[in-house]
């Protein structure tokens, strides 16, 4: 029985798979990576992200950030992107939190400088329009961090950190006080992890520390859970490994949660990767076809109850790393990233998920 339950969550699983549809590509035509994404009720909320638009990154093309905000109604009949308000400067790699009073991004670079700034993108009562407000400034610069909304709290960690720490911080929205610092996460820096919950605790995922002078660098393939009410950080799991045995690595890739299941998509190859980290990748490693990257293809997901793991495999528009996942409406979008270093894409893919039994499919 528990076979055929697992044979049929499979068939129902590939069977949303193959409905697979797009919503019209984002307006920056090259694409950005590291954008701050989210939805305020049914809009599609994008801004930021940055790109090579004039040459690319494997000819040293120089890096651009944008400042430029868009906004899809997804329930629309016709889907069309509507231009917001810019953003308070260029900017990417900070971290975007859906709360109920609207998507408040956090931090992250530009060409310039890490940044501390944090507002929150918000609706009007007038019909398409949205607003721009300063929420309390990060204590520090931080970008390439990952965040969390739980209990009224955005928790913010990871990332690269004011001498490589590995603090966490907190901001009650409810009291709208500064920025709480908590306890820092144990082991190596995690830059570009991610950060999810699952109503109780929170599930840092993956992330690298870059090579220094006298080390290699380090790519964490394990999750390390953060209890708020005793302001203690344990061990939960490793990641899975890959299918030919070798660890996984979530670096540049993106997450999100139901009630029940984490959901971990895209991100960079742990050897590739590495490789590339420690100045060993060679002079050629920017010029490959993106398969050669061999970016994640698949869905993770974690069950919290039974504390076991699923693999959805190849599936088309997940292999991206920089871009966001998100779930709206039992729909899953991956908005925008990489295909391969230095290469963006305008593309949001969505996949439709059969309510959350889909992922009740452990034997």
């Amino acid at each position: 029985m528990k076979k055929q339950l697992l044979i049929w969550g499979i068939l129902v699983f590939q069977y949303a798979i193959s409905l697979a549809q797009s919503v019209p590509e984002y307006p920056i035509t090259q694409g950005v990576s590291a954008p701050f994404a989210g939805f305020i009720k049914d809009w599609l909320i994008v801004g930021g992200g940055c790109n090579f638009p004039h040459k690319p990154a494997a000819e040293g093309g120089e890096k651009v950030y944008y400042d430029q905000c868009y906004a899809l109604n997804v329930q629309s009949e016709c889907p069309q992107w509507i231009p917001l308000p810019s953003l308070p400067c260029p900017v990417a790699y900070g971290c975007a939190i859906e709360t109920p009073e609207g998507l408040v991004c956090i931090g992250g670079a530009n060409a310039d400088s890490c940044l501390t700034c944090v507002f929150r993108i918000q609706a009007t009562e007038s019909p398409q329009k949205f607003t721009i407000q300063p929420l309390p400034s990060l204590p520090e610069t931080i970008d390439n961090a990952a965040a969390t909304l739980l209990n009224g709290c955005i928790y913010l960690t990871g990332g690269n950190q004011q001498h490589r720490q590995n603090a966490l911080y907190k901001l009650d929205l409810n009291t709208g006080r500064d920025w709480q610092k908590l306890s820092a996460y144990p082991g190596p820096q995690r830059v570009q992890p991610i950060l999810v919950h699952d109503a109780h605790k929170l599930y840092l995922i993956g992330g690298y520390q870059a090579a220094s002078d006298t080390s290699e660098s380090i790519l964490s393939h394990d999750i390390v859970c953060y209890l708020p009410e005793t302001d203690r950080w344990e061990y939960e799991s490793d990641i899975p490994l890959e299918e030919n045995g070798e660890k996984r690595c979530m670096a540049g890739g993106s997450g999100t949660q139901t009630s029940t299941h984490l959901i971990l998509a895209g991100g960079v190859n742990y050897s590739i990767f590495k490789k590339a980290l420690d100045g060993k990748a060679g002079k050629d490693y920017l010029t490959h076809e993106p398969s050669w990257y061999r970016f994640n293809d698949d869905l993770l997901c974690f069950d919290f109850t039974h504390k076991k793991w699923t693999q959805h495999p190849n599936i088309p528009g997940m292999a991206r790393a920089g871009g966001i996942l998100l779930l709206h409406r039992h729909f899953l979008y991956m908005v925008c990233g990489e295909i391969k270093p230095g290469i963006r894409t305008p593309q949001i893919t969505v996949y439709p998920l059969k309510k959350e039994r889909d992922f009740q499919n452990n034997p």
